[in-house]
């Protein structure tokens, strides 16, 4: 096959490698009629399944998948990266060209990937996974699930809502409602917390391009850094025979900018991620990418391989955040508006969640929200309930399902409908018919419980008018809530609840729910 077909096949790999992607992104809340998991990139993503085991201390099989990634890289190199990875399409797609290729960034900025990656790395070895946000899977799924997918719905929405306003369009646009848009936005208009913060991480990983094509996978991608190690001496790597005519148009075109014109225009096969950009545009083919054997023509050291006392540098760095976030106040108290996910209490939870956003994303009330400082640096982006938000379903149990790394366990549905994740408690300086004698029973009747968790008493209090009134009022039975949350989502106070779900008590007396 020549250089020019290789190339519209990688072009191909690639637009289906996301298609499959965002096909896995949507048909995740559907779970049981996807055909394919739907955290199938995390599984094939090294990164993930390592600083997961360490930080975890567990094998966990469906992580295991990732290692025909690393085979992949040893063998033929970076294709993840150039032929897969989703995150490098949005890359290719929103790239501005030959004008970024005129900016010089120091070579030795690659150095940054390779220690990020040592960093994550030690950081799992101490427990710890706050940089594990930089996972390339990661970040398109959080900003998928909270920035672009509900600003398209919400653009989508908005015009629909516009041509509604044309009699003459009502027929069509039921047709296309019924069958594209609730399908593919099941109904609920979502909101995010960190909907912002995240939307603009990425837009400030796709700005990066402007000042060089791929910025991200050459100096900034951990996940790029842990293959091209691999990558260092992969059996099929690029050639150029001595027929090369130095015309340069090579290095002109490469998106990683990795062939040397200083050096025979060599390049680096832990850099290059085979797009076949080179040969295709070589115009006398002297660019190939033939097999060699590791032992005997080993890839020779960069400038910007990390130094013995970089990568110690690293270690001591690792050591010295999780040192700080070790003094956190969380680790005394904890946050009492910080509830978990069903089951996370059972795991150690804050070392092997991936911040990646599977959970948010499935979650059918939007309760589940990326946390950002509520519980500490440590905490930034792990999944927490909300529950003025939303609720945790009593009838779901997708988070369970979707979690790659085991963080929340996969628990049954009645297993999780009776493990608490919180306790609910009424302000009776803001409930109805405490502070107000007001008749409501909102919080009785939403309780999902068939032995409620919540009752109501009888009493006699004394209206405006002075006349004496009989008035039922909610209180909660502790041992028998589960901290699901939809008491507090339905209650009709304005503004704050007046009955809240709080963190369960350090000792998990009720553990025996019902």
């Amino acid at each position: 096959m020549n250089p020019k077909s290789i190339r519209r096949l990688r072009k191909g790999s690639q637009n289906i490698s996301f298609a499959l992607f965002m096909f896995l992104f949507v048909q995740a809340v559907f779970l049981g009629d996807a055909p394919l998991a739907s955290d199938l990139y995390y599984r094939f993503d090294p990164l993930i399944a390592a600083t997961a085991m360490i930080a975890g201390r567990a094998l966990i099989a469906g992580l295991l998948y990732s290692l025909i990634n690393l085979l992949a890289a040893v063998i033929f190199g970076r294709v993840w990266c150039g032929w897969l990875c989703p995150m490098g399409t949005v890359l290719d797609w929103f790239s501005p060209g030959n004008l970024a290729k005129k900016t010089n960034v120091p070579e030795k900025w690659r150095t940054i990937k390779y220690l990020l990656f040592a960093v994550l790395i030690f950081g799992a070895v101490f427990g710890n996974q706050s940089l594990v946000i930089a996972d390339p899977i990661s970040i398109l799924t959080r900003t998928m699930t909270t920035s672009l997918w509900p600003g398209l719905r919400f653009m989508v929405f908005g015009i629909e809502s516009f041509l509604y306003k044309f009699d003459l369009l009502w027929p069509a646009l039921d047709v296309f409602n019924t069958n594209i848009l609730l399908p593919l936005f099941q109904g609920i208009e979502s909101v995010f917390i960190a909907a912002l913060p995240m939307f603009l991480f990425f837009a400030v990983i796709v700005g990066l391009n402007w000042i060089t094509e791929r910025f991200w996978c050459r100096y900034l991608c951990p996940l790029g850094g842990m293959l091209g190690l691999f990558s260092r001496s992969s059996i099929y790597r690029r050639e150029v025979s001595e027929a090369c005519t130095s015309c340069g148009l090579c290095a002109q075109n490469c998106p990683t900018g990795t062939i040397d014109k200083e050096n025979n225009f060599a390049s680096d096969p832990a850099e290059c991620i085979y797009c076949y950009e080179c040969a295709a545009d070589c115009p006398v083919q002297v660019i190939s990418f033939p097999a060699h054997t590791p032992i005997l023509k080993p890839a020779g050291r960069q400038a910007y391989d990390p130094t013995r006392r970089q990568v110690l540098q690293s270690l001591l760095g690792s050591a010295a955040g999780v040192s700080l976030v070790g003094i956190e106040t969380i680790q005394r108290r904890q946050p009492e508006r910080m509830i978990r996910p069903p089951g996370a209490t059972l795991t150690d939870f804050t070392s092997v969640c991936m911040r990646c956003g599977e959970c948010v994303r499935v979650c059918p009330t939007q309760g589940l929200q990326p946390s950002l400082l509520e519980g500490g640096w440590q905490n930034v982006f792990t999944p927490h309930l909300v529950p003025r938000l939303g609720y945790c379903s009593f009838t779901c149990d997708a988070c369970t399902q979707v979690c790659p790394t085991g963080a929340i366990p996969p628990i049954t549905l009645e297993e999780k409908q009776q493990t608490p994740i919180g306790l609910a408690s009424i302000n009776t300086d803001r409930c109805l018919p405490w502070a107000y004698n007001t008749i409501c029973s909102v919080c009785e009747e939403m309780c999902p419980l068939a032995e409620k968790a919540i009752r109501q008493e009888e009493v006699e209090v004394i209206s405006t008018q002075g006349d004496v009134v009989t008035l039922k009022r909610p209180y909660v039975l502790r041992e028998l809530c589960i901290g699901c949350g939809i008491c507090e989502y339905h209650c009709p106070a304005g503004g704050e609840a007046a009955i809240q779900v709080e963190t369960l008590p350090t000792t998990n007396i009720f553990i025996t729910g019902v």
